[in-house]
This record gives C-alpha cells, structure tokens and sequence, in this order.
C-alpha cells in the first residue's frame, strides 16, 4: 500500500509516540517521587518559537494548577529546591500551509549527588511529561499547542497527587 507524504509522517509521529509512551511509563515511578511535600511550583517558560506569545501559555498552565489545588509560586518565592515547571515550544516556519511543533514539560529543581552531597547542581529535571510532537495547518497552531500544554499539565497533577494525596 503507497501512503502519501501527509500519511506516512502521521505513522511515523505515531510510532515515535508510542515509543516515547513506553519509555515515559518505565521511568514515572521514580520521577514522581521528586515531587512528593513539593510547597508549589513555578511555571517557566524558557523557549517559545517566534511568534507565540509567552505570557498566556504561562497564565493558563498557572490558572489549571491552581484549579488542581497546587500552590503556583511566584518568582520572589525561593522554597527548598527551588521548583519549577519548564516549558519548551519549537516550531517550524510553515511549508505548504503546515507547521510542525515540539512541546515539552518538565519539572526543574536544585538537586544533588547522593555519593557526594557537596557536588550541587543548580538545576536539573527530575520529571518529564511525555513530549509531544505534530503538524498542523498554521492556522491551528495555537490552538493545538494549547491543547497539548493542557495534557501535559494535567500529567503532572496526576503524578503530583500520586505521591501528594489530597
């Protein structure tokens, strides 16, 4: 069977998720103990392609915390470890009406080496939501971004709460 360019990238965006989902899976029982008696979270946006405005993708992650019930930190608040949520949003320019998008999620704190406590790392991620990958007419970028930014967010609640139960 021939599948054209369009179908052919969505399988292979398909199967790289799916392996990305295993991979996540294996790791999450770890990682989600970096969160347990977290104090709350700031939200970071370190990168954030041209033309996408960085204050509402930030104020929407902030306001779905809030709703969960996680205290969002702002940027006077230093608690232990310094916690944070980093956010990544690449894209490419658009090519034949299409763009294509890389967003990651990922929860950012001071950590240090358990066999030697006096080598510090100023910052180092100690969970990951599964990253996502599309493409999308351009039109639909921001809305697909939104959308996906939602559920990785929502990811990290659900791993927030299974070592922090209410």
């Amino acid at each position: 069977m021939f599948f054209g360019h369009a179908a052919a990238s969505r399988v292979l965006q398909a199967g790289a998720l799916a392996s990305l989902f295993a991979l996540t899976c294996a790791a999450a029982v770890d990682e989600r103990e970096s969160l347990r008696d977290l104090d709350g979270v700031k939200v970071v946006i370190e990168e954030v392609s041209q033309g996408l405005a960085l204050e509402p993708i930030q104020k929407d992650i902030e306001a779905q915390l809030r709703r969960a019930g996680i205290r969002v930190l702002n940027s006077g608040e230093f608690p232990v470890g310094d916690p944070y949520l980093r956010v990544r949003v690449a894209t490419t320019p658009e090519r034949a009406g299409l763009v294509a998008y890389h967003i990651s999620l990922e929860f950012a704190q001071v950590v240090f080496l358990r066999r030697d406590p006096t080598v510090t790392f100023n910052r180092a991620a100690t969970w990951r939501a599964a990253e996502r990958i599309g493409l999308v007419p351009s039109a639909k970028l921001a809305e697909s971004i939104e959308h996906e930014l939602s559920d990785q967010t929502d990811e990290f609640i659900a791993a927030f709460y299974s070592v922090n139960p209410k």
